[in-house]
């Protein structure tokens, strides 16, 4: 498709039953609630739409999914719903130019692996920390562990997966976690 050239209606469905379901999820990795994701990706297609006669097909694939993440972020900091450690990840997230998704989702699906490995009681401990985001009290409370035991296993688990996972990946690891447990 050529730039000036509209996006027939054809084109658009092809590229909302292709690529909703995984900007959708795409979104809930960061936003973590259904409603706001799935509202995020519409309101992104709603702009395609607006926008298809300046968004050349080849290229919309890669707009959907700068759209739908900058959206989330911007969703996440008006809900105020991140935990103190995800600060630093938001930032990379802001600045992360990888077009290639699939790169992405090679990442989540190595820590799936690497979370696998885990024992139950340490996957326990890191979906109620990060993807609950209680807090390491609340953790305690709730498994019948000190605080300090809680900070120790994930201490451990990090400091584990950044020995099977690459230095670049680590920090991107307390989002990532939150990807894989939904």
């Amino acid at each position: 498709m050529t730039k000036g050239v509209s996006m027939t209606v054809h084109e658009y469905e092809q590229l909302f039953k292709q690529n909703f379901e995984r900007l959708y999820y795409h979104s809930l990795d960061i936003v973590h609630d259904e409603d706001v994701a799935r509202d995020v990706v519409s309101d992104v297609f709603v702009n395609v739409w607006k926008l298809r006669e300046t968004i050349a097909l080849d290229t919309a694939l890669s707009y959907l999914f700068t759209s739908v993440r900058n959206r989330s972020l911007d969703q996440l900091r008006h809900q105020k719903r991140y935990v103190p450690l995800l600060d630093e990840v938001i930032h990379e997230l802001e600045n992360y130019t990888d077009t290639d998704w699939e790169k992405y989702e090679a990442r989540i699906e190595a820590l799936k692996e690497e979370l696998n490995r885990q024992p139950e009681r340490v996957r326990r401990v890191l979906y109620l920390r990060f993807y609950e985001q209680k807090s390491n009290q609340d953790v305690a409370d709730m498994l019948g562990i000190t605080v300090d035991g809680v900070k120790k296993i994930v201490q451990r688990s990090f400091a584990q997966m950044r020995v099977s996972l690459s230095k670049k990946m680590l920090k991107f690891v307390p989002l990532l976690l939150l990807a894989c447990m939904n």
